[in-house]
């Protein structure tokens, strides 16, 4: 599991909520409903000035060359994992803000959207949840929707699953850490924090990142993954031991 330490100076933490009761009536469901995206959304013109451009974003990158604003993945020049086709599109985050989206009970506070030739293929959310088993209680939840996850973590130390759908792979990553608020004349205060990523990812594209990869493999002998936010774990060696394994013993054989 993935562990931060996130500090504040400020008296103002932004926060999302888990439960339909934590909203009144007429504040309930606002934001973008990340269970009917259909990858047809516009990013430009649903964000306008939620926009954060500082993310997605290196300013050294761009004086040298590497890659320019909302390019992805950062930096494609530097770290060119398919060759000169190493520029993938364009990822827009958004600004935190409370609800900005929902995924039936669960409130997101920032989400992002990667496209490819202008149109949306991913989008990505982030959470804060009250606890560990607001995550829990949502990983049942969709199992019941989609069954049991296509992808798994392998280790002890990772809190992910992968779902397959009819047109989407979903990703969820859980990790924990903590946050301090300090305030002049007041005491430090310490808490834990427990933090969600969703991935919805279009199924033909992220199969086509995935080819891409192992083609790369298959001709240079080095498993280049596509690095960024928006990465499938199951495409990538780091976090699918199988993966790796079988990259080792073909390495091995050799």
């Amino acid at each position: 599991m993935r562990n931060f330490f996130l500090l504040l100076l400020s008296a103002v933490l932004f926060s999302c909520h888990q439960n339909d009761k934590d909203y009144p009536a007429s504040e309930k469901k606002t934001g973008l409903d990340l269970e009917k995206i259909d990858f047809k959304e516009k990013p430009l013109e649903f964000l306008k000035s939620k926009i954060d451009s500082n993310v997605n974003y290196d300013s050294d990158y761009v004086k040298k060359g590497y890659s320019m604003p909302f390019d992805y993945p950062v930096g494609y020049k530097l770290d060119a994992w398919n060759g000169k086709d190493s520029y993938y599109g364009k990822a827009y985050y958004s600004k935190v803000i409370d609800s900005i989206a929902y995924y039936r009970n669960i409130y997101f506070n920032r989400i992002a959207f990667l496209t490819r030739n202008n149109k949306t293929v991913a989008i990505l959310a982030d959470a804060e949840l009250k606890s560990d088993t607001v995550y829990n209680e949502f990983v049942k939840q969709l199992e019941k929707q989609f069954g049991k996850p296509a992808f798994s973590p392998q280790t002890t130390e990772d809190v992910f699953y992968e779902w397959s759908a009819k047109d989407r792979r979903i990703q969820i990553n859980y990790s924990k850490g903590f946050s301090m608020e300090v305030i002049s004349g007041k005491k430090t205060d310490l808490k834990q924090i427990f933090n969600m990523q969703m991935l919805i990812f279009n199924r033909a594209e992220a199969a086509k990142i995935d080819s891409i990869q192992q083609k790369n493999y298959a001709k240079t002998k080095e498993y280049k993954v596509m690095q960024g936010d928006f990465k499938l774990y199951k495409n990538d060696p780091q976090t699918n031991i199988i993966l790796i394994d079988s990259i080792l013993n073909e390495k091995f054989k050799q």
